[in-house]
């Protein structure tokens, strides 16, 4: 095949990467759009659990579900990063799509606010250490680092860096927040996750997604489009409609075709209560983008 180059029309890509949110070697990156999708009774709490705790890197979950009081075990295990007010279970309320952004806005806000604080206590004591004569610094400079005995730096809650926000949206299968009137609102968050909380001086806090379901795709409340055409993540455990998991092969199964695909689902959900994570942004370290649960990655032949 012949080809001809054009000088001065190459590609220039921006320096950056969407995944900024360093996690375990080899956990999956973030921020992450990610379903977990498996029949009732199998486990998606515990999955998702596990999950999150493997990550290591999250600071605040908020949680999105009617049946949180009866999940108090797993709940328990999440205390430390999941806040009683971070917890909303009526999955009808579609305004509590609006609070989520609201949170990650608040945060984007006291983040900037804080770095505001710090360069003007950083510029303050240095005219303090230096010699400009007290009388010359202006009162309100002095009266905003001073808490009536000490000139205090300002503080933060997550001490000056980007929190790593994930919001965990369980059991919401038939919700007016998954298929009734929030599924527009829904749909726009899920495209826009990472640019959430847009910061003055570029990128933003962005927030991470998990969805547990028990179906991938169905006639109503399936999944929205804009999920599924841009999850980052997928964990599936044993379905029991051979047309989904076909649909579902047709999807993910590109980088190895349908038919060996469904030989790795198979191969990695033949134990009970097991499931293939297919990561579509895989590390450079990892042999391969399908796994058997969290810890056994499969390599296709």
């Amino acid at each position: 095949m012949k080809t001809i180059q054009v000088p001065g029309l190459d590609i220039k890509i921006p320096p950056g990467s969407a995944f900024k949110i360093e996690t375990p070697p080899m956990m999956p990156k973030m921020h992450l759009l990610a379903a977990v999708v498996a029949p009732r009774g199998y486990g998606k709490g515990v999955i998702t659990t596990n999950l999150i705790e493997q990550l290591r890197v999250v600071d605040r979950l908020i949680l999105v579900s009617p049946s949180a009081k009866s999940n108090k075990a797993l709940n328990d295990r999440l205390k430390s990063i999941l806040a009683p007010e971070d917890i909303f279970e009526d999955v009808n309320d579609i305004r509590v799509l609006d609070k989520i952004v609201e949170i990650v806005e608040k945060e984007r806000d006291d983040y900037e606010d804080y770095h505001d604080k710090r360069r003007k206590y950083e510029r303050l004591m240095k005219r303090l250490e230096g010699d400009t004569p007290l009388f010359q610094i202006p009162p309100e400079a002095l009266m905003e680092c001073f808490d009536g005995c000490h000139f205090k730096p300002p503080q933060h809650r997550w001490k000056g860096r980007r929190p790593v926000l994930l919001v965990w949206f369980d059991d919401i299968f038939g919700s007016d927040i998954l298929g009734g009137r929030g599924a527009k609102r829904l749909s726009q968050i899920c495209m826009k996750h990472r640019h959430l909380g847009a910061l003055k001086g570029g990128g933003a806090i962005g927030v991470s997604l998990i969805f547990n379901v028990q179906a991938y795709k169905s006639a109503q409340n399936a999944l929205p489009k804009a999920l599924r055409g841009n999850l980052t993540l997928l964990l599936l455990g044993k379905t029991k409609s051979e047309k989904e998991l076909l649909e579902i092969a047709e999807e993910f199964g590109s980088e190895v075709g349908v038919p060996q695909f469904l030989e790795v689902y198979r191969h990695a959900t033949r134990e009970p209560h097991s499931f293939l994570m297919i990561d579509m942004f895989p590390k450079e370290e990892h042999p391969s983008m399908f796994r058997t649960n969290l810890d056994t990655f499969v390599i296709p032949q």
